[in-house]
């Protein structure tokens, strides 16, 4: 009876326990967007993206006026009945225009999109170390995103509710990554803004 009496207290003192643990657990959440915006190393990726964007579009350009002004002299040599020798020696030479703009949209997009994912990979690294770190250094058990995911795709998990604003530890993973949360940039959309009100 007496070992039963042990073995009893003795669950019930880990049932105690282990359900006063589970109560202490802190959830945090963090907007990962924001965050992103604020980092000088994904400006500079955007800026990077925009430049050569730029090329491309020039160069694509460039490609479309050359097939533009092959196209009104072959309609004209259509018009004046031309030989059919010269004829589809300028089609065929229209189609090979053609054929390069459309390949070389095609290879920019594709190179762009490498690119991006290739710079944006340690960038995306280093935003998932800061919010790692922060989690253990403040002793939350959960730490939820409040953005889309900037790839596309899957969503993030999304706060629905919010008790209050103490548990936002963007400020303390843009302090850590070295970035001034105060002279961060203030967004005017997105769901901490509207916790808020």
């Amino acid at each position: 009876m007496r070992t039963l009496s042990v073995l009893f207290l003795m669950v019930l003192s880990c049932t105690a326990a282990s359900f006063a643990q589970s109560t202490d657990q802190k959830i945090g959440y963090v907007d990962q967007q924001y965050i992103l915006e604020n980092m000088p190393e994904f400006k500079k990726l955007n800026e990077e993206i925009v430049v050569k964007s730029d090329q491309y579009d020039k160069i694509l350009k460039g490609k479309f006026e050359e097939f533009r002004l092959k196209s009104d002299a072959f309609d004209k040599l259509v018009a004046s009945k031309a030989d059919q020798a010269i004829l589809r020696d300028k089609a065929n030479e229209l189609e090979s225009l053609k054929k390069s703009y459309e390949d070389f949209e095609t290879n920019s997009m594709a190179q762009l999109r490498d690119y991006y994912a290739k710079k944006f990979e340690p960038i995306k690294q280093k935003v998932n170390e800061a919010i790692i770190f922060a989690g253990r250094q403040k002793g939350y058990a959960f730490l939820l995103r409040m953005d889309l995911n900037p790839n596309g795709g899957d969503l993030w998990p999304v706060v629905l509710y919010a008790h209050d604003s103490t548990s936002n530890l963007t400020s303390d993973i843009l302090r850590n990554l070295g970035i001034n949360a105060a002279a961060a940039s203030t967004r005017k959309v997105g769901l901490p803004q509207l916790l808020k009100r």
